[in-house]
């Protein structure tokens, strides 16, 4: 007994070597759809440089900070409200409009400030709130192997690959989520035709995530008429 409890012989088969390529894409695709509320952070090279986000999400709210584009945002999207902080807004408007730079960097720099209501869908960042969009995609994935098992971020995970050169790092522990994505360019799930490479990193799946609107923020029409 002792000889083959050694030789593994008598060890129970793990999720890994029970489940098919597919039945294992397509656990972490049912269970992380219906996630509502995660940390996501995304590394992606597009065609205009590095672009990476690193939020928090629960239901349509955001938290968190989003790089791109030569600029580096702090905002929180919630109740249908969008907020940036005032340094991080200034530095944006410093090329385009530097008396508007210059009025949020005097009256609002270390504050929170409310943009109006059409900014929100012009940042494209929406599309993180609705992973089941995102991972439903995997479902008609093609060529899917198992590469074998590993630790990411303190989770066994078993990786899974598919004909794109693209791989899956799926929770070895139910309820199976995704912990890691990454992506090529020539992909069709990944989520902008302009990134050539992404690797979204999961963890906090199902956790409560507290977003509430910050305190103290200012108008940006207010500022405007000031």
């Amino acid at each position: 007994m002792a000889l083959t409890a050694a030789c593994g012989l008598g060890a129970s088969a793990d999720y890994s070597q029970t489940h098919t390529a597919q039945q294992i894409v397509l656990d972490a695709t049912k269970s992380t759809g219906a996630a509502t509320s995660y940390h996501i952070t995304i590394d992606a090279t597009t065609k205009d440089g590095q672009a990476n986000a690193d939020v928090d999400v629960d239901g349509s709210s955001v938290s968190g900070k989003i790089v791109g584009a030569g600029a580096s945002v702090r905002i929180i999207h919630v109740d249908g409200q969008t907020f940036v902080y005032g340094s991080d807004l200034a530095a944006i408007f410093e090329a385009s409009d530097p008396q508007a730079a210059a009025t949020v960097k005097a009256k609002a720099s270390d504050k929170w400030v409310l943009m109006p209501e059409d900014f929100w869908n012009t940042t494209g960042i929406d599309a993180i709130t609705h992973l089941g969009k995102v991972t439903e995609c995997f479902r008609t994935e093609q060529g899917l192997t198992k590469k074998g098992t590993s630790t990411i971020s303190g989770h066994q995970v078993v990786e899974v690959d598919d004909q794109l050169a693209s791989s899956m790092y799926v929770a070895m522990a139910a309820p199976h989520y995704f912990v890691r994505l990454t992506l090529t360019g020539v992909d069709t799930c990944i989520t902008d035709p302009s990134i050539t490479q992404e690797t979204i990193d999961l963890s906090k799946v199902g956790q409560k995530l507290s977003i509430a609107v910050p305190a103290g923020y200012v108008d940006l029409k207010t500022l405007a008429g000031s």
